[in-house]
């Protein structure tokens, strides 16, 4: 795996890793600002709880609602453009919405509406980003290392959730009353992913017409003529929206149960993100030259029995970081052999088009499964 980080992906795991971190430091702070200003003078129980659940579902549906209804504009901009024209211009708007970021935690420290306003675009920058951020891997590794080169990319997406989610907390708390500091550090980063967008190898367009309504028949026609991708598609949303779900709780959870601090409320997530990232790595070791389906039962099987420790149990801050790390591993076999799945079966010259029409779907899961914690909370759950 080693040789798959070798110039060819070099410049895009360095431009992953920074934009999945800010992305996953600002929410993490626009979450906790809104929850510091809905559960002030509250004292814990239900009602604070349902507060913190509130709060994080609005800001979960934020981020993820620019995801579903953009999706399909950056599979078609991943087709119609080079793909490495897409990343650099995403990476641009990247640095101007940390910049933005800054702006409005300076006018306004407390938070208000700015911050969530910035949030929106950065899922925004998210979705017009994701499929040529997949969709470039098989036209720059060959079809043999496309499941540890996956791996690679998924290790350090999560090793970014990872960093980012624990960093939120910290640097927003270390800023104290000059909270504007902490967004200001994130677009000092998204200027060295934005550096590194421009390492990557040059690639050609796909294909030279067609907008989003050709992008949506192209991509509904590549998956009805391939029965893995009929498969890995509901597998994904399947696996999302009970992961947007769980995501959220384990914020209110770390928050409301454990009692953890801004500068520790990632922590849990942090967990999770570790073992993602071990997961990741075991996925590429033992698929090897090929696309190993058979961890995907394995993995969803392992799932199951973690949620229902944690939920059975509901285990002190120990017990949860060890069940969060083996849940890590469990999710990383299921859903990083479905990524090379659907990379390896859309053809060519609409892979873009499969995967934003698969993103619009997964992320749609994601929408509902933030939806569901809110109602959830709100009637005693």
């Amino acid at each position: 795996m080693a040789n798959t980080a070798s110039h060819p992906l070099r410049g895009l795991l360095i431009a992953q890793f920074f934009g999945a971190f800010n992305d996953n430091a600002w929410k993490l702070m626009v979450a906790l600002l809104a929850i510091r200003q809905a559960t002030a003078g509250m004292a814990p129980g239900p009602e604070l709880e349902a507060a913190a659940q509130t709060q994080t579902a609005l800001t979960f549906i934020i981020f993820t609602l620019p995801l579903v209804l953009l999706s399909l504009v950056g599979g078609t901009l991943a087709d119609r453009l080079s793909k490495r024209t897409v990343i650099i211009s995403i990476k641009v708007v990247e640095v101007l919405l940390m910049s933005a970021g800054a702006l409005a935690l300076w006018l306004n420290p407390a938070g208000g509406i700015l911050p969530l306003i910035v949030l929106c675009g950065m899922g925004a920058h998210s979705a017009l980003f994701g499929p040529s951020k997949y969709g470039i891997l098989p036209e720059l590794i060959p079809h043999e290392r496309l499941a540890s080169g996956n791996g690679l990319l998924e290790m350090w997406t999560f090793a970014a959730i990872l960093t980012g989610t624990a960093a939120g907390g910290f640097l927003l708390q270390s800023a104290g009353d000059q909270a504007w500091i902490a967004p200001l550090v994130l677009a000092a980063l998204s200027v060295i992913g934005l550096v590194a967008a421009f390492a990557i190898p040059q690639v050609s367009p796909a294909r030279t017409s067609g907008g989003v309504g050709s992008t949506i028949r192209v991509a509904w026609s590549a998956i009805q003529t391939e029965r893995l991708l009929r498969l890995a598609i509901p597998g994904e949303i399947f696996f999302w929206t009970i992961a947007s779900l769980f995501a959220q709780n384990i914020l209110v959870y770390a928050k409301a149960v454990l009692h953890l601090s801004d500068a520790m409320s990632g922590l849990p997530l942090t967990l999770l993100s570790i073992g993602i990232g071990i997961g990741a790595i075991l996925v590429g070791r033992i698929s090897k030259s090929r696309i190993e389906y058979g961890l995907v039962p394995l993995g969803a099987m392992g799932a199951a029995i973690a949620l229902s420790l944690l939920g059975g149990l509901t285990p002190p801050l120990f017990g949860t970081f060890v069940i969060l790390g083996l849940l890590g591993i469990c999710c990383s076999f299921i859903f990083v052999p479905l990524n090379a799945i659907l990379q390896w079966r859309s053809p060519p010259d609409r892979r873009g088009a499969v995967i934003s029409f698969s993103n619009t779907c997964v992320f749609t899961g994601i929408l509902l499964g933030s939806l569901a914690g809110g109602s959830l909370a709100n009637i005693g759950f």
